[in-house]
């Protein structure tokens, strides 16, 4: 940190193994830091009605080897032939039981793995946006499913940690299913360079950029989790932002729940609004040498 500013000097390179009051783990679909010892998470995608099993599968594997617990995001979509389709009764259908396979199934594949699993079902609820079928204008059904799936699959892995992850939008309250269902509570943080200066004028840094969320949800005084960090920009924002996260931990003080940030290690799969594009963020090289060398 500068004496005079407070800001973070964006020419630190994250440090490998270097001491962090947070855990660190990284959605990496590429491998690109298979292997090394800077994360103790591995987060994969599974839309439980088509699952690719060959990615869960290398996903567990590389968990195992590179002893990391994993973050399994399960995306509750439809049966219909366009998974978004059918979101009207969807929460109806999964208390029904029609969905009770894919429950089974997918809290059966990590039952053996000896490693801690983190499950977060049906994530960004609050946005209703249609991206996904889930994300609806109906608070009750979603706590109604959300504690469905977290009662079945506890049947099979009760001493797995449950994580409901909103965006982080200010009508998030009437989405949390309750403390009994949930064990963690998880947020989307971006740092988007171009969007900072479009709407507040300026670069934020990183605890900036988290605090808004974290006021929002750390009223249900659980263990917070950013569930999928990016940051993409020039070279120098992005320096910033892992300069802070990496090198200077103080935002621990200031976000006392925070446990655990995952990084979002890809390229954006949707396009933002607004013309930003599909932003890509993924580690730059120099970040990336460093977290992987052993």
């Amino acid at each position: 940190m500068t004496a005079k500013t407070g800001a973070v000097d964006a020419r630190a390179v994250p440090i490998a193994h270097a001491a962090n009051p947070v855990i660190l783990g990284v959605y990496d679909p590429h491998s690109m830091v298979k292997g090394s010892d800077n994360f103790q998470i591995e987060h994969v995608f599974v839309a439980w009605q088509a699952p690719d099993k060959r990615a869960l599968d290398r996903k567990i594997k590389s968990a195992i080897r590179d002893d990391r617990a994993l973050m399994i995001s399960v995306e509750p979509f439809t049966h219909a032939a366009d998974w978004r389709e059918g979101g009207d009764h969807l929460f109806q259908d999964i208390e029904d039981g029609r969905f009770d396979s894919e429950i089974e199934w997918i809290c059966n594949e990590v039952h053996d793995i000896h490693k801690p699993v983190y499950m977060r079902w049906g994530h960004e609820m609050e946005d209703v946006d249609g991206r996904y079928p889930w994300a609806r204008n109906d608070p009750e059904g979603y706590r109604k499913a959300f504690a469905y799936f977290v009662s079945r699959c506890r049947t099979i892995l009760p001493e797995a940690r449950y994580v409901w992850s909103p965006k982080g939008h200010k009508n998030l309250e009437a989405y949390y299913p309750g403390d009994e269902f949930v064990d963690i509570v998880g947020i989307p943080i971006w740092g988007l360079e171009k969007m900072d200066i479009d709407y507040w004028s300026r670069r934020r840094r990183f605890s900036e950029t988290v605090e808004e969320k974290y006021e929002r949800v750390q009223q249900f005084r659980k263990p917070v989790m950013i569930a999928e960090l990016g940051v993409s920009g020039s070279r120098t924002y992005k320096q910033g932002w892992y300069a802070e996260i990496f090198n200077s931990p103080e935002y621990k003080t200031q976000f006392p729940l925070l446990q655990t940030i995952l990084f979002f290690n890809d390229k954006e799969p949707y396009s933002w609004p607004m013309g930003y594009g599909s932003p890509d963020w993924r580690f730059d090289p120099k970040t990336l040498a460093a977290l992987v060398q052993r």
